[in-house]
């Protein structure tokens, strides 16, 4: 009877023994399905991880790209900025200039306008001289086909010499109180006569 408990207790703890066993197995089975996709799992892991490198490492690309091409774009606008103020610096050199010279052709047109004004009352002041002058020679001539010989004392000659001449010479004399030539002939012709 003892045997036969032993063999019991042999024979209960050899069924727990199998069952542990098959339940070790199962786990197994199950800790093996696991692993396996875990491992499917890791290897999508690490094929995402590529494809998400090479997005990353194309957008690096992309973004050197475009970094370059925005420090491109803002070495053309740094040399336009640079373009246009010379330009503004050339058109206001251009501006000065021209009102420079605008201000000497304004002087010069002033200053020919003056001249010009100038000359003109001059040659009127010579023409009202000349035509006062002829007006004198007028009435001289008159006077003087009037009178043929006029004695010479009732000439007053002055010293104011108007010209000469290889027989004398012309001063300015008053007759009646008129300003007349006389032509004064030299010593040495005077006593020939």
């Amino acid at each position: 009877q003892g045997k036969s408990k032993q063999m019991e207790r042999n024979k209960n703890e050899l069924d727990a023994a199998v069952r542990e066993k098959s339940t070790m197995e199962a786990e197994m089975v199950e800790m093996r399905q696991q692993l396996e996709t875990l491992q499917r799992s890791l290897n999508e892991n690490r094929r995402e991880k590529e494809v998400l490198q090479h997005e990353r490492d194309e957008q690096r690309r992309e973004n050197e790209a475009l970094r370059q091409a925005l420090n491109e774009e803002r070495r053309e606008k740094a040399n336009i900025t640079q373009q246009k103020a010379q330009l503004q610096r050339e058109f206001h050199q251009q501006q000065r200039e021209k009102t420079a010279l605008e201000q000497q052709v304004d002087n010069l047109r002033e200053t020919a306008l003056q001249a010009n004004d100038r000359h003109v009352q001059e040659l009127e002041q010579r023409l009202a001289a000349s035509t006062a002058a002829t007006e004198e020679i007028r009435q001289m001539l008159r006077r003087s086909e009037e009178v043929r010989s006029i004695p010479s004392r009732d000439v007053q000659v002055t010293e104011n010499k108007l010209g000469k001449g290889s027989y004398g010479e012309v001063r300015i004399a008053y007759w009646q109180g008129c300003p007349v030539a006389v032509k004064m002939l030299y010593e040495a012709l005077a006593g020939s006569l």
